[in-house]
């Protein structure tokens, strides 16, 4: 489709780039009479080629001129034209001057023929006007009274002295005016405008021109060739003060009585007469009808997505719509009748022309020095950036305090909507989409001057969409507006109103702005801890400033680094020479340790900034339905209620940016003695139950960490030290799980895997294996002599002991020791001992009631066999009702950060007090 600019042509005024001038727009009848008024309304014939006729004009036309030619039936001798300002009622009284003026000649111009032949005429008849403009009229010697003035209109000085002597102080009687217009021998026309502001100008002559009126009713009613316009606005429609608003409901009742009351101007009226008087030429009709199908085909197939009131016709009908209106887009012209027409201040024809007149006179030469392709002038390119324009449309408005809503959101150098363009630059962004949307919805929103009107979806879908442009992109750019502008408010459930009151998101970014960046940074910390410990399924250490705050223990350790601390050469030197020392000790277990390592910390930044804030309003809400006085801007009721919903949001939003903050992963690498990488880009909440679990995920599925270990594995890496005895202590076996390096005599190169849950695994490997011969278990105070043996038997995993003095045994050892403690020749027979005779199996000892008993136990104990009571007593008291252990730990340690470490293992276990 051809951009309309290529297509149409507009007035020579606005191609060149000049705006029109609003004066040439404003009618003023008595400029007219005196023959001062510009050429497009002094000139009949340039008059009437810029003038539509359309029902309401013909409409009074009928009436006017048949009255005139002296037919009574169906006419009438007093009308009023009721209208807001702008609502073309001067152009109505103009028109009718200028015919009766012309007289039979008036068919010569443009649309009059047209004219006589739908009211039922053969020629215009000739009258003699007389017309009085309030708001221009002043007292002249022998003009002190309208009604002086317009009798030497009708019949110069024999006119004014028919009116009697006193005429300066009392208005004439019907008789006296009846004789008036025999006087002027022609049909005589009379045309009022602006007689409230001559009441409001003169209330001292206010009861006599009143009577005057009441009158004039009767005479003219009593004459045949004689007819009476009076226009007053709607009473509905503009501002006064009471004592006008009783003038004008006086005036309209008496009038009433013998007129017909008429509203000017329909709607469907208004595109023709808004393109004669701002185009030339409307272009080729085959262009018109190509965009005009296209768009009907367009809307027709999605008539359910868009306003019943334009889509829901047949697509002909639709086609001559849009045909009718080009290059208007219809709802381009229709919005001014649909939403602005209930401003009190807005000019409804008057006005539209000359918004419409800057409007094309930008977008002329927008299009050709930018290369837009708009087919149609839609409401989205009304040039709301240029100073001109948009003070035209404030000053419509009534409201100029819509600036800031203008230049913060829609059409300013750094708002909202540009902003979203070029964040989308690649996609909808090339064709300002945001922007115009912003734009459309303005004006739809009555710029949020008319609390009843709002700009809905079906509304902007019809006023932006096109064949390049699918309903769904204009719906993700309303609601991608509404979460980033600062004076758009969503009404309801479907409707959206710009207006001057800043919304909630303003208040939000006006806090956010002063937020205390210490603050943040503290939430921050808080935040990630929380995070990280909900359902952890693994140790934890937080943002280590040393490396003595890591403990040093054969278990797997997850480090999370401090967020702000991103990842670089020195940070990995650092860390890897922690992994390696304690303080000044080395490591013994630095394959337990897993270092998280963020990335930018922006995002969460923002993020819990953006929390923050919403908390704070959230309080600042309760505070003042509590009774507290607070300040909290603008809000209105509909930005309070969505408060909690954007703190929730807000709160899965900081959720979300710290499951995403630690993208690197570092672990020890015993074989090259160095840190190995594992990666974690794009976690999400959707991996696992919690942070921990996705990490463990991942590193199971990298090959990192296991979750059990089987005989086999733990044979195959039996250090060489302890093959020829047999027995591994089980302390020494956890331990090697996390030292990071490959054990001396092992079949493989590598160390040995990180185990999960390592106790846990262990001990259900140990149990299972003892129990089919794989390994025996045996404990003592050294590997030469044993107290206890199990093999090939069942085995209690609280008798399994991580400590120096419960061995895993190999299955030679653990046979030889179930034999004495002389290995087996495998050469010999398993000798056989014969049953005494006589023996039988022993016959089963009958139940014995079990009888709950207290016991309690107080004594000193040796620091070595700590793990040993640990396993051997408390661990059988797992299951004893009502059990209390108190502890009393007192110790001389030569080093001082051992406190600081024992404290923090007490936290870990969360348990109360501190060394």
């Amino acid at each position: 489709m051809e951009p309309w600019y290529k297509v149409a042509l507009p007035r020579k005024e606005l191609r060149e780039g000049r705006s029109l001038d609003p004066s040439e727009f404003a009618v003023h009848l008595e400029q007219i009479v005196a023959g001062a008024a510009p050429e497009d309304y002094q000139d009949p014939a340039h008059f009437f080629n810029r003038t539509f006729f359309g029902q309401a004009l013909m409409d009074y036309c009928r009436l006017v001129l048949r009255r005139l030619v002296g037919e009574t039936q169906g006419t009438a001798p007093v009308l009023t034209l009721l209208t807001q300002f702008g609502g073309g009622k001067t152009h109505t009284l103009a028109t009718l001057y200028h015919l009766t003026k012309n007289g039979p000649k008036a068919q010569e111009y443009e649309g009059v023929k047209d004219l006589l032949s739908q009211i039922g005429l053969k020629e215009v008849p000739r009258a003699r006007a007389a017309v009085f403009v309030g708001n221009a009229w002043s007292a002249a010697p022998g003009r002190e009274t309208p009604w002086q003035d317009m009798a030497r209109q009708l019949a110069g000085d024999a006119g004014y002295r028919g009116l009697g002597d006193d005429s300066a102080q009392r208005a004439p009687s019907t008789p006296q005016l009846q004789r008036l217009f025999e006087l002027a021998r022609e049909p005589v026309l009379l045309l009022f405008d602006e007689v409230l502001n001559y009441i409001e100008r003169y209330p001292e002559k206010a009861g006599q021109f009143y009577a005057f009126v009441q009158n004039l009713t009767g005479a003219l009613t009593a004459s045949a060739r004689a007819v009476g316009m009076l226009s007053l606005p709607a009473s509905t429609m503009v501002e006064m003060p009471p004592s006008m608003m009783e003038w004008q409901l006086r005036l309209a009742k008496l009038v009433g009585r013998e007129g017909k009351p008429l509203i000017v101007t329909e709607g469907e009226e208004i595109a023709e007469i808004i393109k004669r008087r701002l185009f030339e030429s409307n272009g080729r009709k085959s262009m018109q009808q190509a965009v005009a199908r296209q768009y009907a085909r367009w809307i027709f197939s999605r008539r359910d997505r868009l306003p019943p009131e334009f889509a829901q016709f047949p697509e002909e009908e639709i086609r001559k719509r849009f045909e009718a209106c080009y290059p208007f887009h219809p709802s381009t012209l229709t919005v001014f009748q649909r939403k602005w027409q209930t401003l009190p201040t807005f000019q409804q024809t008057r006005g539209t022309l000359v918004m419409l007149g800057m409007w094309i006179a930008q977008a002329f030469r927008s299009g050709y020095q930018k290369a837009w392709r708009e087919p149609l002038l839609t409401l989205g390119g009304a040039p709301l950036e240029d100073r001109e324009f948009r003070s035209k449309i404030l000053e419509q408005l009534n409201e100029t305090r819509l600036y800031s809503a203008i230049k913060y959101d829609i059409a300013g150098e750094n708002a909202h909507a540009p902003a979203l363009d070029k964040e989308s630059e690649k996609t909808v962004g090339k064709s300002r989409l945001h922007q115009r949307v912003a734009t459309a919805l303005f004006f739809e929103s009555c710029g949020g001057m008319a609390p009843d009107k709002a700009a809905t979806l079906p509304d902007l879908r019809f006023a932006l969409g096109d064949p390049e442009t699918e309903t769904t992109v204009i719906d993700a750019a309303v609601y991608a507006l509404h979460s980033r502008c600062h004076f758009l408010r969503q009404v309801g459930t479907a409707g959206w109103r710009f207006g001057y009151k800043q919304n909630l998101r303003r208040l939000h970014m006006e806090r956010k702005a002063a937020i205390n960046p210490e603050q943040v940074e503290k939430q921050i910390r808080a935040v990630v801890q929380q995070i990280f410990r909900n359902k952890a399924e693994i140790n934890l250490s937080f943002f280590p400033q040393e490396s003595t705050d890591i403990q040093d223990r054969p278990a797997l350790n997850l480090v999370v680094l401090d967020p702000t601390q991103e990842g670089s050469d020195e940070l990995l030197t650092k860390l890897t020479a922690w992994t390696q020392y304690s303080g000044q000790s080395h490591r013994q277990f630095p394959g337990g340790i897993f270092w998280l390592v963020p990335a930018s910390v922006s995002r969460v930044q923002e993020a819990v900034k953006d929390w923050l804030v919403w908390d704070s309003i959230k309080k600042d809400i309760d505070k003042r339905e509590g009774g507290e006085k607070v300040d909290l801007g603008d809000l209105e009721k509909e930005d309070e209620a969505m408060v909690p919903t954007e703190l929730r949001k807000a709160q899965n939003m900081v959720e979300d940016q710290v499951w995403g903050l630690y993208t690197n992963l570092y672990l020890w690498n015993g074989k090259d003695e160095m840190l190995k990488p594992v990666e974690l880009r794009h976690m999400d909440k959707s991996e696992a139950r919690s942070i921990t679990g996705a990490v463990m995920a991942r590193l199971r599925h990298a090959g990192e960490l296991n979750q059990e270990v089987g005989p086999t594995y733990v044979e195959r890496n039996w250090p060489l030290a302890l093959k020829e005895t047999g027995a591994w202590p089980l302390a020494s076996l956890l331990a090697a799980f996390f030292q990071g390096r490959t054990l001396e005599g092992a079949i493989t190169d590598r160390p040995l895997t990180r185990l999960e849950k390592a106790e846990h695994s262990l001990k259900q490997m140990i149990v299972k294996a003892v129990r089919q011969g794989s390994f025996g278990l045996g404990i003592g105070k050294s590997e030469e002599k044993f107290d206890r043996v199990w093999f090939k038997e069942e085995l209690d995993l609280v008798d399994v002991m991580f400590d120096h003095e419960t061995f895993l045994l190999l299955p030679p050892r653990a046979e030889a020791e179930k034999a004495g403690g002389v290995l087996p020749d495998p050469t010999s027979p398993e000798p056989t001992t014969p049953v005494p005779p006589g023996t039988g199996p022993t016959p089963p000892v009958p139940p014995v009631e079990k009888q709950p008993v207290d016991i309690e136990w107080r004594g000193t104990m040796p620091k070595e066999k700590w793990n040993l009571f640990s396993h051997r007593v408390l661990a059988r008291l797992s299951t004893a009702e009502s059990l209390q252990i108190e502890v009393t730990v007192k110790a001389k340690v030569p080093d001082p950060t051992v406190k600081q470490q024992l404290n923090m293992a007490l936290q870990d276990l969360d348990l109360e007090g501190e060394f």
